[in-house]
């Protein structure tokens, strides 16, 4: 099971050269200007602040695979909760399905 990243938000003033960005990071129309796993340098930073970015996600560390177990029980947990009087329509089952996808890396 892969470590699953740990992040911050952190405003852009408060970036610092070293930090990782733990998303893949989009302007306003929605195009790529850094991807995830990116180190920010002070060039970078600056470019950002033209660009009118204001938050950032950077990593701030990894989960071990027990912490990590931990949460995916804890989703499942809070899935079935959401989804305890789910009726049989298939618009339902499909919901149910890419949320299971998208907390827990289920296939759809």
């Amino acid at each position: 099971m892969a470590l699953t990243i740990i992040h911050k938000q952190v405003a852009l003033q408060d970036a610092e050269p070293g930090m990782v960005l733990s998303d893949d990071l989009f302007d306003s129309q929605g195009q790529t200007l850094l991807p995830a796993g990116a180190t920010l340098t002070e060039q970078t930073i600056a470019s950002l602040a033209r660009h009118e970015v204001e938050w950032l996600r950077i990593e701030a560390g990894r989960m071990s695979p027990e912490e990590e177990a931990a949460q995916r029980a804890h989703y499942a947990q809070r899935i079935a909760h959401l989804f305890r009087h789910q009726d049989d329509s298939p618009a339902a089952a499909l919901l149910h399905a890419y949320i299971r996808k998208y907390r827990l890396g289920e296939e759809a």
